[in-house]
């Protein structure tokens, strides 16, 4: 389960460059297909149409279409259902390193137990609705700052039809991630969950022994993640 955050950035970047929010330049071959096919549905949707209704009619199937998208939304959402998943606990002091950067292993204190349990079941929540591409559920385990920041990115992009957080993420999420993400929501144990007021830190490994940390900000009681993807804070053991 390497590389998740880097095809979100991948997917980001392809997304900036198709609104022109950043400049073109030269990547691997992985940057340039996301590209390659972010230009073409630009291209695609600002095509003058030359075909009346039928054109309209693909164009309104392809993006969703008005209320329609708003419908398939309701829909997606109530598709989603929590999973029972099993951690293990145990705190950050095995995963501190000597004369490293603990900087998030020692972040404020342990939580409780309940605190614990909330965190990592918003975790998981987060992940396996990720995994299964259903990105309204996904949306609802995610911090208002993190979909203010989609907001931005979706009024600058005029070929964004549904500029919802789900709207946005089915755009900006790379479908080629889909494998990793499902791994991932499926391995994912989660070891501590240390906070600091309204601020805090998921620890979570994954069967090959990486250790990642996701943020968490408490937002009216309720832990969201504050993030697309967790942080590899080590390799594998």
């Amino acid at each position: 389960m390497r590389g998740g955050p880097k095809t979100l950035i991948l997917a980001l970047v392809a997304l900036l460059l198709a609104v022109g929010l950043v400049a073109c330049g030269g990547g691997d071959s992985s940057d340039s297909s996301s590209t390659t096919e972010a230009s073409a549905q630009t291209q695609a949707e600002s095509k003058p149409s030359s075909e009346g209704s039928k054109q309209d009619k693909d164009k309104s199937s392809s993006n969703g279409g008005g209320s329609d998208k708003s419908q398939d939304h309701s829909n997606e959402a109530s598709k989603f259902v929590p999973k029972q998943h099993s951690d293990s606990g145990g705190g950050s002091a095995p995963y501190k390193t000597k004369g490293g950067d603990n900087s998030v292993q020692e972040f404020g204190g342990e939580a409780d137990s309940s605190e614990f349990d909330s965190a990592s079941a918003t975790l998981h929540n987060f992940l396996d609705a990720r995994a299964e591409g259903n990105w309204v559920a996904t949306c609802e385990y995610l911090s208002s700052n993190i979909k203010a920041s989609f907001e931005k990115v979706a009024a600058r992009a005029q070929q964004v039809q549904d500029k919802s957080c789900a709207g946005i993420l089915s755009k900006l999420v790379n479908p080629a991630a889909k494998d990793e993400f499902k791994t991932e929501a499926a391995e994912a144990d989660v070891r501590s969950f240390r906070s600091e007021g309204e601020q805090g830190f998921v620890l979570y490994t994954v069967s090959d022994g990486t250790l990642y940390s996701m943020p968490m900000s408490n937002e009216d009681g309720a832990w969201k993640v504050s993030s697309l993807s967790g942080y590899p804070l080590s390799g594998p053991r």
